[in-house]
């Protein structure tokens, strides 16, 4: 593991070291760092510009970077704020009518139930066809505009239960709290074996 304290940096080193064959895990290499919710759209362009092998960037280099059997890396980003409103369950919300004629608690009922489920389905129906594998990295950003529909833990549940053995990396908006993640600090409910940089990203990391 790097040394650095940066956790933007380290999450980006154990990206690439989970995807080369550098390091192993006992399950499918999900990666989940916090970040500190002001930022969370900024470290999104961060990682966007780092996914771009024409933009120059500081952060880890995964460019020309192969696995032990000679597979050259890929970075791919999916922002899940633009992937949201193509779910079959978003526009079932849109149905309901105008929010006077619809309680609050319908829609985030009808969200919660299938939310998790249309989206990792998607991605798996558009962007990984033939991108399935752990070398390449598959980075799921700006997670805080499901919120409270779905949560981390419910996108790497689905993403298990459908056999996605890319590698993954989450930034999500909150802290980890005793080994939990705690979504926009909320208490944190839920134990997922993912490997957590404990660090958060907050503003002072973003240009280093």
């Amino acid at each position: 593991m790097t040394s650095t304290r940066n956790p933007l940096k380290r999450f980006t080193k154990e990206l690439v070291d989970f995807a080369s064959g550098e390091r192993r895990g006992i399950r499918n290499p999900f990666v989940m760092v916090p970040v500190e919710p002001s930022v969370e759209h900024r470290v999104t362009e961060r990682l966007i510009r780092w996914a771009d092998p024409e933009t120059p960037d500081t952060l880890t280099n995964w460019v020309d970077v192969e696995d032990q059997a000679g597979n050259e890396l890929k970075v791919e980003c999916v922002r899940l704020d633009h992937l949201m409103p193509e779910t079959h369950v978003f526009e079932t919300t849109l149905d309901l009518g105008p929010l006077e004629r619809t309680t609050t608690k319908a829609v985030t009922e009808t969200l919660e139930t299938s939310l998790a489920d249309e989206l990792i389905g998607k991605l798996v129906d558009e962007q990984l066809k033939g991108e399935n594998a752990q070398q390449h990295i598959l980075l799921l950003l700006n997670l805080g505009s499901l919120y409270p529909f779905t949560r981390a833990s419910e996108l790497l549940d689905e993403m298990d239960r459908r056999n996605v053995n890319s590698t993954i990396g989450i930034p999500f908006p909150g802290r980890i709290r005793g080994g939990k993640l705690s979504f926009f600090n909320e208490d944190a409910r839920h134990y997922y074996p993912a490997h957590r940089i404990d660090e958060k990203i907050t503003e002072v990391y973003l240009d280093d």
